[in-house]
């Protein structure tokens, strides 16, 4: 029989209970707990203790077993925020608040559904996630998150296929002249079987098919997905359904929205007429050369509701911006300071797309941050431009401008001029551009330039002297290559050839033949991860009286060819060194009788310079930002020598050897914003010269001794890829 007066015995909680050895020890233990981890206590408490105020100290991720997914993604996948490298920052600040990010429990778990849905969506239908090892800190009241995933095993494509609607091949759907082009397409994008299949991939492969059956002239072309998932075998098998539809013929073309600018102009720069067979390439190149004029606000094309046969109307619908428009900007970068620019724009001037511009800026020099080293530079213009988008082919346009420009020349001496200005130019620019691909133009130009340089006289600083000459310059472009973005690429390749020359037509003052290129090729590593290179190979030969007068050092046609000459380093170029700083320079006054020592860039008759960077995510920040690792190098064939009067000695052959390459290393951080990345470069010159290592005014006084390390670090702050 059972003892139920045991059973019921009363639990004793008083201290006769225990013997006194027992509450001793009992205490002690309490207190070491309490004194040498109260932090490990309080992040085990429950997370229901969790209240209102609770706020998120940082959100982390555990992979149990494989990690496939970007982290990174899967954090875009949560309304659960936590706090970023800006909120970390304000919380040492003064008076700036960082933002809260407060902690819900039911957006916590609808996160969990998220993410689980999200997995699933990328092939692995038993992903598991929850988050049993997260921390709730009640003396801080923040809680840090930490997801557990387990992705279990892949969705595994077992077969797949392409069908027509009464599930035969889809093959035999397509009218004779297009088989053999379907099969050659069908066998370049075809899944792989044996691989993780995602609805990605499948609706990938859904807009490929589409795209290319309406590209070669099916314009009602249907593509739908038949998928049976077996989640204990997690196998799927596809089979696409193909309808293409009749070949289609592009009837008529309807546009609506325009009201000052005619019809006439739209339908020139569409790259079909009635009749054509249909191709939605060319419909959505039409609609991208038509906001390509800069006259609309929108451009869209589309195929209005009709009988599906083979006759096809398409429609465009625009609307129309203002026709004229003030604007203005401002910007700084190191070399120029703050610069200010403002244009007027009459964007369809007498009608025909054409453009009317009246444009001034400054380059004003102001708070400039290598003013040690060279002189700020200053150049402050105004142009007229009227250009015209068709010529005889929506492939061609051209431009007018004539303009008038001061400068302050960092390799001439400064004048007597106000703000120092040395040169003055006014001329004629005219161009025509030949463009058949978006961001692939090649390019004829030819431009006149009357030219004055006043610097003050090499013998006194009362005096000046003036050179009155003129450029007459024929200079021919292209690029050829693909990048897939041309604006942040990670793939592709792209060449820039030019050629330019200046004759003794209308009296050019100048005659030379430069050619040169530029080379840049693209390479992804992982899905975050690429690297960008760059080739640039330049070669200047003057001509006639110009290489008679270069070669006997003549100073008056030195100076006329320093902005023709090649240069190396800057921000966008060699980044150890300053602009043009690399190679050859010469320590002098910036005029007669200055206390201001400057270094002048010598240039050269040859350049040959490369770049290297590595462009990788920027950890814990979001994709806006990136890192990059970079190795430039390059040299110009200006050699200078030190003679034994403490002078120095220019030569110029326009040879280059390996020998005077010079290299620089380092790295930078880019902030992707509105108008591009800005850039912030730390660069460390490998291969300094002496004369790089030396202040101007100990190069000019001939301390040759006070070489200093800190000269080897170069900083570069500036907007946009470096190419």
């Amino acid at each position: 029989m059972r003892d139920l007066t045991n059973s019921h015995r009363p639990v004793c909680f008083t201290p006769s209970c225990y013997s006194l050895r027992d509450i001793l020890v009992g205490i002690c233990c309490a207190l070491l707990v309490h004194v040498a981890s109260p932090q490990a206590v309080l992040a085990q408490a429950p997370l229901f203790y969790a209240g209102q105020e609770t706020t998120v100290r940082e959100i982390s991720f555990k992979f149990v077993d494989t990690h496939t997914l970007e982290t990174e993604d899967l954090v875009a996948q949560m309304a659960t925020t936590q706090p970023s490298f800006f909120d970390k920052v304000k919380r040492i600040l003064p008076i700036i608040s960082p933002r809260t990010h407060r902690f819900d429990p039911v957006t916590l778990q609808k996160d969990v559904v998220r993410l689980r849905r999200y997995y699933r969506r990328h092939g692995f239908l038993h992903a598991d996630v929850d988050y049993p090892a997260s921390q709730l800190d009640t003396t801080r009241n923040t809680i840090r998150i930490v997801f557990s995933i387990t992705e279990g095993p892949p969705l595994i494509l077992q077969d797949f296929g392409f069908f027509d609607v009464d599930g035969n091949y889809a093959h035999d759907v397509f009218p004779p002249a297009f088989r053999q082009r379907w099969v050659v397409f069908r066998d370049r994008v075809s899944l792989q079987v044996g691989q993780r299949f995602t609805d990605a991939e499948r609706l990938r492969l859904q807009d490929r098919v589409v795209t290319w059956m309406k590209d070669v002239g099916f314009a009602f072309a249907t593509v739908s997905a038949q998928t049976n998932i077996d989640s204990t075998a997690n196998t799927a098998d596809v089979r696409f359904i193909v309808d293409p539809g009749p070949v289609g013929r592009f009837a008529e073309i309807q546009i609506e929205g325009n009201e000052s600018v005619s019809r006439r102009v739209l339908e020139r720069e569409l790259p079909f007429q009635v009749g054509d067979r249909y191709s939605h390439r060319k419909v959505t190149q039409g609609q991208r050369e038509i906001f390509g004029l800069n006259l609309f606000r929108v451009a869209l094309a589309d195929i209005p509701d009709q009988p599906v046969d083979s006759t096809v109307t398409i429609r465009y619908r625009v609307r129309e911006a203002k026709a004229r428009f003030l604007t203005g900007q401002t910007g700084y970068s190191r070399d120029d300071g703050v610069a200010l620019q403002a244009e007027w724009r009459h964007r369809n001037f007498f009608g025909s797309a054409r453009n009317f511009s009246v444009s001034a800026t400054a380059a004003t020099g102001f708070l400039a941050s290598n003013t040690e080293q060279n002189l700020a530079k200053r150049r402050f213009g105004t142009a007229l431009s009227i250009s015209q988008p068709y010529l005889f082919s929506r492939w061609v346009s051209g431009s007018l401008s004539p303009f008038l420009q001061f400068e302050r020349d960092q390799n001439l001496r400064e004048s007597n001029e106000p703000l120092g200005i040395n040169r003055r130019d006014f001329g004629l620019n005219t161009t025509i551009v030949y463009q058949p691909l978006p961001f692939r133009p090649y390019t004829v130009s030819y431009t006149f330039i009357r030219s004055l340089q006043f610097t003050t006289a090499r013998e006194s600083v009362d005096m000046e002297e003036r050179d009155i000459f003129s450029k007459s310059v024929l200079s021919i472009s292209g690029s050829i290559g693909r990048l897939n973005d041309y604006l942040n690429p990670r793939r592709g390749y792209l060449i820039q050839p030019y050629v330019e020359s200046a004759g003794s037509v209308l009296g050019s003052g100048v005659e030379y033949v430069k050619l040169g290129t530029e080379a840049r090729l693209f390479l992804p590593i992982t899905r975050r991860i690429s690297i960008g290179s760059r080739v640039q190979v330049g070669r200047l030969w003057p001509l006639g009286k110009s290489r008679e007068l270069l070669d006997a050092d003549d100073p008056i046609f030195e100076d006329r060819f320093d902005p023709i000459l090649f240069y190396a380093g800057g921000a966008t170029d060699v980044r150890g060194w300053d602009t043009g700083l690399l190679g050859a320079k010469v320590a002098r006054p910036a005029s007669v009788g200055s206390e201001t020592i400057v270094y002048e860039a010598v240039g050269g008759r040859a350049k040959l310079a490369f770049n290297i960077e590595v462009r990788y995510p920027f950890p814990g920040l979001s994709s806006n930002w990136r890192l990059a690792t970079f190795i430039d190098g390059g040299q110009v064939s200006g050699r200078e020598r030190m003679l034994p009067d403490g002078g120095t000695q220019i030569t110029d052959n326009g040879n280059l050897s390996l020998s005077s390459f010079r290299y620089a290393v380092g790295s930078g951080i880019r902030y992707r914003t509105p108008v591009g990345f800005l850039r912030f470069d730390l660069a460390f010159k490998l291969s300094p010269s002496a004369r790089d290592l030396l202040s101007p005014k100990d190069a000019f006084e001939g301390n040759l001794d006070n070489e200093k390390f800190g000269r080897r670090f170069n900083i570069h702050l500036s907007i946009g890829q470096t190419f």
